[in-house]
């Protein structure tokens, strides 16, 4: 508990560093209006990976908004997010970006759920009702990201939104789009 109460420390530390240059952005207000002005958002799906932040390889001026959950799965939330945001920001394009040596490779849904029962043995129902964890197969690295952008074509909620599928190398830093 010490550990992580001095990382969270460091973490406010760092926050209050960051607040004395802080500029007061633009409202969601006007935010909206330039989403819908330029001809609608741009919405980023992506892992939680801490070397997969689109604002490090696509620069901070991206202007996108950013769903991150482990894989960069297209689960039902995030159809859920990206249909909040179509509505907020008039999202017009999403853009799925897995990324080579992801945490989801190195494990299975059943090691996932071994884990978990073992942890909170309490909460055995509730994992066992979890239908997949999204761990992905390296083998099929691509393949995963080509699933994943169908999925989110073919919900009926986000018809007319444009959706492309990316890889992020982490060794070079390149990304490429995939034929989907």
């Amino acid at each position: 508990m010490a550990n992580t109460d001095s990382k969270i420390q460091g973490l406010l530390e760092t926050n209050r560093k960051f607040a004395e240059a802080w500029k007061m952005p633009a409202t969601m207000e006007q935010m909206r209006a330039m989403a819908i002005q330029s001809g609608g958002g741009l919405i980023i799906l992506t892992c939680l990976d801490p070397r997969c932040v689109p604002e490090q390889f696509f620069g901070p001026d991206s202007r996108a908004a950013v769903i991150r959950n482990a894989g960069g799965r297209a689960s039902k939330d995030v159809i859920t997010s990206i249909t909040v945001l179509r509505s907020l920001a008039n999202a017009a394009a999403v853009l799925v970006i897995h990324h080579t040596d992801c945490g989801m490779v190195h494990l299975t849904d059943d090691e996932i759920r071994k884990d978990a029962k073992a942890r909170t043995p309490d909460a055995a129902d509730e994992v066992d009702a979890t239908e997949s964890y999204g761990c992905i197969d390296a083998a099929d690295f691509e393949e995963t990201i080509k699933v994943d952008v169908e999925a989110l074509r073919s919900s009926k909620v986000l018809a007319g939104v444009e959706i492309r599928g990316l890889a992020l190398d982490t060794e070079t830093g390149l990304v490429r789009e995939l034929e989907v």
